[in-house]
């Protein structure tokens, strides 16, 4: 009998394998008082601790000591209500804890002692270690507790930890000249944190495979960014990559064919052609443009995710477990001529060339025969897949269409 707690990227519960359905959403009060109490363990929580953490910003709460007694009982209602017998929640010395006779493990337990163990070992097993610690870390510690304090404290904590293997990884991997692990590790912590330190990894990984392009992409992606999240310029470092792009891809003295080279598709394989936003937001502008000439159609769709009741998927965790399924079947459905992003989390835009209106149905019907057969034998949550369209060049909302497909 065991209790598996998932603290990164959200909070889940889960008993013997299978995820409990506790509340409505992870930030009530008796959810908050279960994630604190799990979170500290065998130390338990003093009482005044959970009156300051649940009622101290509130005005109008008269009596915070009675507020926490029924919040505790109502998640020891909650507790037996969702099988858990066994478990429930006991005031000792002046402070709350939960008992089991459940074995309990916590993600983020299992992570820092994970990254403590691999920061401090030298030698040939540092790799593997480092990269079980990376693998462990999920996502931002209870994002949906950003908000209180002793969340965010061990949220900021843990990155450091994730920050800290993912640079040690890192720098073994570039030793070893281990250029595709590299890329594979700091991929994976941009699409998890995103922040320049990690795509500049991912920069000097590509270059270092003499994959130009792709690191030149990177670059753009990283500069948009930074631009438009948080206002400011690339960085010396990271101009500093730009510098060295420069020096390895063609000078204005080159030929026409050394020019071709460099632009000619590396992978030319089956499948629609995947770009990353940015460059997504110039090939659209580019082919309203030529549309305008030609006269031929083309259509924007747009594909997306929600749980069977149509609600966002909360947990980012479960978003990064369908999604590259998602991907792959849109990338196996479409034609070479089509071009696809990942717009958002939950997300892709996709550009269909020389359609019109009634084949996009068929491309709907494509995609999720191929997702049918990518996801038979998966245990990945069920999802719904919807679907928007409209024609290129008319983006008002009356033109768009829509519909979506159940995942049990």
């Amino acid at each position: 009998m065991s209790l598996e707690v998932a603290m990164f990227g959200g909070f889940v519960l889960r008993h013997n394998g299978e995820p409990l359905k506790l509340e409505r959403n992870n930030v009530t009060r008796s959810m908050q008082v279960l994630q604190m109490l799990l979170f500290h363990g065998e130390e338990g929580v003093p009482k005044d601790v959970l009156m300051d953490q649940l009622f101290g910003y509130e005005d109008g709460v008269t009596n915070p000591a009675n507020n926490l007694k029924v919040t505790i009982s109502n998640l020891r209602r909650i507790l037996k209500q969702v099988g858990l017998e066994d478990t429930t929640v006991i005031f000792k010395a002046g402070s709350y804890y939960l008992i089991t006779s459940e074995e309990i493990t916590v993600d983020s337990f299992q992570f820092h002692q994970q990254a403590e163990l691999a920061l401090a070992v030298q030698g040939e097993e540092r790799v593997e270690l480092l990269e079980a610690a990376c693998n462990l870390y999920n996502g931002d510690f209870l994002p949906h507790l950003a908000g209180c304090d002793w969340a965010m404290v061990a949220a900021v904590h843990y990155k450091e930890e994730y920050a800290a293997c993912v640079h040690a990884l890192c720098e073994e991997l570039r030793q070893r000249q281990d250029w595709q692990q590299m890329l594979r590790v700091s991929t994976r912590a941009s699409g998890l944190c995103p922040q320049e330190d990690w795509d500049i990894l991912r920069i000097q990984s590509l270059l270092a495979m003499q994959r130009y392009q792709e690191a030149k992409e990177v670059y753009e992606e990283t500069s948009n960014r930074m631009l438009d999240e948080f206002g400011v310029k690339p960085s010396e470092r990271l101009n500093e990559c730009m510098r060295q792009l420069e020096t390895v891809l063609p000078s204005s003295k080159a030929s026409l064919e050394q020019l071709q080279e460099v632009l000619k598709e590396e992978d030319v394989s089956r499948g629609a052609y995947y770009c990353p936003f940015p460059s997504f937001i110039d090939t659209y502008r580019t082919v309203s443009r030529m549309l305008e000439r030609s006269g031929q159609s083309a259509y924007l769709m747009m594909c997306w995710i929600t749980d069977k009741q149509g609600h966002r998927i909360e947990q980012r965790s479960q978003v990064a477990q369908v999604m590259p399924q998602v991907g792959e079947a849109i990338h196996s459905a479409l034609r070479r001529g089509d071009i696809y992003t990942r717009a958002e989390d939950d997300r892709f835009l996709i550009l269909l060339m020389g359609i019109n209106r009634e084949n996009c149905s068929i491309v709907i019907q494509r995609i999720d025969e191929c997702y049918t057969e990518l996801r038979r034998g998966s245990r990945g949550p069920a999802v719904t897949l919807h679907y928007k369209m409209a024609p290129v060049g008319d983006m008002s909302p009356q033109q768009w269409k829509s519909g979506s497909v159940n995942w049990g």
